[in-house]
């Protein structure tokens, strides 16, 4: 059953900008609805969102419900001590420990308050080798149920509930606005290439059959230049090859009979001289062009096979023959890349072409991906408009170490242009584009949240600056905004209380 929880969002909403950028010594944020609280705390290293009832001197309360998330992860404490302090007028005290959270990051106590008024509560967590200490803040004991305040403040419109227990299941994290510089930029398309020399087809000169036994690199292997791809056995030898292979034979057989006739005294030693020098160039053509002789363990039964090899060092991209298989001349047979540096090629709409003298740089993304990839270096910058698209080509090198870019990626950025500017700045994953407007998500409380448009400026991928919408110190949804609009229109499921405890 869907049920408005508008008691705690009221309270948490009354606390726009209480909450704390991560520091030992915040202020906690405390707001009293019908006597109870909700309290929203950052510290180094965990949120605090504690819920708790009226309290009535002499009378053990309700529930309070303690929720504790770290901060580097965004997951629910699961193990831990935690004791709750409690002091009071005239030195009342009391403490509570708890051994271990009720459920995944919920803790539950019910607290006796033994004298009315003002009493201050703090919480100590023992986890993970540490104390970390937590302030709660200040809450009010009433001398009987008959004083109890009885107006319950209404949830302001537009606020949108998601439950811990609902942030935590799901990728969720939240950052704090901050101001940064970055630089001018201009939207651009693209794709991911390989430089000039990074990229090579091996394509086959001869017809013939390739070899099943001989070397037989798949995808994804790495091979050196001049490494052998595959050995092929030609079956219709083209005139240049033919001629090449005869010369071989026939510089092979006149140096044997130059030899003998050396040995025998019947000719100058002048000649076998030549005779050698001649069969050391047949044989450096005939190897130019992949020929080898079957002395070398290469070439099988056959006396004459050709040597596919590979023009640069790199890793195997594509293979397109096969063991067994008949090629024709120019059948493409491999595809080598080299992809520790590749090229992202920005194409700059002709408007902006004037402004790419100042390019610093460049961020993108390529298709169905995320994540921003920097570069720094120029390559080159195209020096005519291309006529079909009307743009401009700016080549950056970028760095592939993990080999994650892939040529061919489309890819879509930003060219980062002139001197940097200073502003209010959130990551770039925090907004969204919804219908043409650009969104973002403010976290205002442990479970509500605000729909904010803003109005976007320069973005070096990571950190985009906001001209509007959002003040530095406020905490915007980095990583599960989407879900937490999904909430904002009524599609996750909100329950009594909302807790399972």
């Amino acid at each position: 059953m869907r049920v408005n929880r508008a008691v705690a969002i009221a309270a948490a909403l009354s606390c726009v900008g209480c909450d704390s950028p991560p520091v030992d010594e915040a202020a906690a944020a405390t707001h009293s609805h019908a006597g109870g609280g909700v309290v929203t705390h950052w510290t180094e290293s965990l949120e605090l969102f504690v819920e708790y009832p009226p309290h009535v001197r002499g009378v053990a309360s309700e529930p309070w419900a303690i929720h504790l998330t770290w901060l580097a992860d965004w997951k629910p404490v699961r193990e831990g001590r935690l004791v709750l302090l409690l002091r009071g007028p005239g030195g009342a005290r009391e403490e509570i420990v708890l051994p271990a959270p009720a459920s995944p990051g919920v803790y539950s106590a019910s607290p006796t308050l033994t004298e009315s008024g003002t009493w201050r509560a703090d919480l100590t967590l023992t986890a993970r080798g540490a104390d970390h200490a937590i302030p709660v803040g200040q809450l009010e004991a009433f001398a009987s149920e008959e004083t109890l305040p009885h107006d319950e403040e209404q949830p302001p419109p537009g606020l949108i509930a998601l439950l811990k227990e609902e942030q935590w299941a799901m990728p969720f994290e939240v950052a704090v606005a901050e101001t940064r510089r970055i630089p001018n930029s201009i939207p651009v398309t693209g794709e991911v290439t390989a430089p000039a020399r990074g990229l090579a087809h091996v394509s086959t000169p001869v017809e013939g059959l390739v070899l099943v036994q001989g070397p037989s690199p798949a995808p994804g292997e790495r091979v050196r230049e001049g490494e052998t791809l595959a050995l092929i056995a030609p079956t219709s030898l083209d005139d240049s090859y033919a001629r090449m292979r005869a010369d071989v034979v026939e510089a092979e057989r006149e140096a044997d009979r130059t030899e003998r006739l050396v040995a025998a005294g019947a000719i100058a030693e002048r000649r076998l001289e030549e005779a050698r020098h001649n069969l050391e160039v047949a044989r450096a053509a005939f190897e130019a062009v992949g020929g080898i002789r079957s002395a070398d363990g290469d070439g099988g039964s056959d006396p004459h096979v050709y040597r596919l090899r590979s023009p640069i060092g790199g890793v195997i991209a594509d293979r397109h023959v096969a063991p067994g298989e008949h090629v024709a001349v120019g059948t493409h047979a491999f595809t080598v890349v080299r992809p520790e540096t590749l090229w992202f090629v920005a194409r700059v709409p002709a408007r902006h072409a004037e402004a790419v003298s100042e390019v610093r740089g460049a961020w993108f993304t390529v298709e169905g991906a995320t994540r921003a990839h920097a570069a720094d270096r120029v390559v080159s910058v195209g020096s005519i408009i291309a006529a079909g698209s009307r743009t401009l080509p700016v080549r950056f090198a970028v760095a592939n170490p993990g080999g994650v870019l892939k040529v061919g990626m489309l890819a879509e950025g930003h060219l980062l242009l002139g001197e940097p500017v200073e502003g209010v700045a959130v990551p770039t994953l925090a907004i969204l584009d919804e219908d043409g407007l650009s969104v973002v998500y403010v976290k205002v409380g442990g479970e509500a949240f605000q729909r904010r448009v803003v109005e976007t400026g320069p973005s070096d991928g990571s950190w985009t600056i906001l001209h509007s919408g959002v003040a530095s110190g406020e905490q915007v949804v980095a990583v599960g905004a989407y879900q937490v609009r999904l909430a904002s229109l009524g599609d996750v499921e909100i329950s009594d209380h909302g807790h399972p405890h």
